[in-house]
């Protein structure tokens, strides 16, 4: 495809088709399909010297001045050299005391938690001698540790910078946040946020209960799409009193479309399911692997039941509030298929980023089947209609269990 897009570009007289027309797409490929040889692209994303060829090490080593030449700053480190692809790496469980650090390559330079200056006081010595990550060594002039630094390594606690110092120089050897230019944390963001300075607690779009910390309901900064399609459940609104959430398996991939087709990866999680807890499921009447039904103001899925005491119940201002799990790896084509989360959820975008707000939101859950019941009887046109196809007979078309209606 790199190929193709380039001949296609190639003779484009466009400014802004340059950066297409010198994309750099030389790889030897392999296989019955001509792929690009995987270590080639991957010492593209680790970067190298322009000049030798060779691989860089760690992210201190990129320059602005063509000298080096880096695909993905976050993977610089993680290929040094022929041969040591270091995200290959297995470790054992020896290593713990080590934090894994040869087991595969964490961003940035196999670093393992983040900030690690902040596991030290402002003197380098352990906060806590069980939990330490770095201290300084004073004899040997740097920071040591069971992690990697996340710190300038030769920095000392000492270090305050001069007058009109700039990027690392600016931040003094006491402050552990590097990615600030103060290096330290905030609670306080004078800029970077659409709803800050400070941080304040709302409430999701739709929940089952009022805001117990401020007035304000949900962030006035939300934004909703309004549409016929999309109903937005009221305040604690009683006819959806269960809190929903989606999460992801280790197993699959976003919406699942790769990885449903993947035989090894489908056979270790083959179906949708509802997560409960016990008190839920006895609240509901509902058993293991029982059929149940999620509804919500937008659509309804049918799943099986999991009851695990690992999605426990919220006690919120006084009463208990009841969870459900959902993954979000299910649609209608693949080797496995079930109902999409999505067809649950409302259609709302984040205040900092426009990301759709799928965390948190309300339903209610029934026993049976989706044909047990086509709509709620209170409001029958908030139900979107399923197409009249019949797609059973679509060879890629896998129906869930006792499905042929699906589409």
């Amino acid at each position: 495809i790199g190929k193709r897009i380039k001949e296609l570009y190639a003779d484009s007289p466009l400014e802004r088709d340059l950066p297409i027309r010198q994309l750099t797409w030389d790889y030897a490929t392999e296989g019955d399909v001509d792929e690009p040889d995987a270590e080639r692209v991957l010492r593209e994303l680790n970067g190298f010297n322009t000049v030798t060829g060779e691989h860089l090490s760690d992210a201190s080593e990129l320059r602005d001045d063509g000298t080096t030449a880096c695909g993905g700053r976050l993977y610089c480190g993680v290929f040094p050299g022929p041969g040591r692809n270091l995200s290959r790496r297995r470790g054992g469980v020896a290593d713990e005391a080590t934090f894994f650090h040869n087991w595969a390559w964490a961003w940035p330079g196999n670093t393992r938690v983040l900030y690690n200056r902040a596991s030290a006081d402002p003197e380098g010595r352990p906060w806590s001698e069980r939990k330490k990550l770095l201290v300084w060594d004073a004899a040997l002039g740097r920071w040591i540790g069971p992690d990697v630094p996340h710190f300038e390594i030769a920095k000392p606690p000492s270090y305050q910078p001069a007058p009109g110092s700039r990027e690392l120089d600016a931040i003094a050897g006491t402050e552990p946040f590097t990615i600030h230019f103060d290096g330290r944390g905030w609670l306080y963001a004078p800029f970077g946020l659409a709803d800050g300075p400070l941080p304040v607690y709302y409430e999701p779009l739709e929940s089952p209960v009022a805001n117990g910390i401020i007035r304000q309901q949900m962030s006035p900064l939300t934004l909703v799409i309004r549409d016929t399609l999309n109903h937005i459940s009221a305040e604690a609104d009683p006819d959806y009193p269960l809190v929903l959430t989606t999460y992801r398996f280790t197993e699959h991939f976003l919406a699942g479309g790769m990885t449903r087709n993947d035989a090894w990866l489908a056979e270790l999680q083959p179906s949708l399911f509802f997560e409960i807890s016990p008190q839920l499921a006895e609240l509901l009447g509902l058993e293991m692997l029982e059929w149940a039904v999620v509804e919500t103001p937008r659509g309804a899925i049918e799943g099986r039941v999991l009851v695990t005491p690992r999605l426990r119940p919220l006690f919120v201002r006084g009463r208990s509030v009841h969870v459900v799990g959902i993954p979000m790896h299910f649609g209608y084509r693949g080797e496995i298929v079930g109902d999409t989360a999505n067809l649950l959820s409302p259609i709302s975008l984040g205040i900092g980023s426009d990301i759709a707000s799928v965390k948190s939101f309300t339903c209610r859950m029934r026993r049976g089947r989706l044909h047990d019941e086509p709509c709620p009887e209170h409001n029958p046109e908030k139900r979107v209609p399923a197409p009249e196809l019949d797609f059973s007979s679509v060879e890629w078309s896998a129906q869930p269990e006792g499905r042929l209606d699906y589409v």
